[in-house]
This record gives structure tokens, sequence and C-alpha cells, in this order.
């Protein structure tokens, strides 16, 4: 979903949390919102495309643009 897709769910209580996760390219981020009714909902661009950020500030900014004040950043797992 875009940023205004999510804004639209944010203001109807629908979006409970913001979460950055690694992305499967290596050194990128992904930002999503845990739904209320459960399930992950994606950032995209207005293609359908999952965004990819190479900085966590820009993800996070992402990420408060749809209306949080804080967002989860889950760290790269290290094996």
């Amino acid at each position: 979903m875009t940023i205004n897709e999510l804004r639209n769910l944010y203001r109807e209580n629908q979006l409970v949390e913001a979460i950055i996760e690694p992305s499967v390219q290596e050194g990128s981020w992904i930002v999503e919102f845990r739904h209320a009714r459960g399930g992950l909902v994606l950032l995209t661009d207005a293609h359908g495309e999952e965004c990819h950020y190479m900085d966590l500030d820009l993800a996070s900014r992402s990420a408060m643009a749809v209306g949080f004040q804080q967002v989860r950043v889950e760290a790269k797992q290290v094996l």
C-alpha cells in the first residue's frame, strides 16, 4: 500500500504499529505496518513494488509520514 493509502488506514485506527525490517536485498530496509486485525501491510510504491531504503532515517521518516510517532526497528540477525 502507498503512503496515502496507509494514512487513511491509520486515521481509521486500522494500523497499530510501524516496523522497519531488513530487506532480503543486502543493506536495505522495508517498512511494514501491523494491522489491527492481524497481519502486516507493506509500504509499496504506486506500482505495487515494495519500497527499499538504504538509509534507516529515510525509512523511519516514511513510517512516520503515515502518522506514527514511534517506529520499531528490527535489527539484522547475526549468525
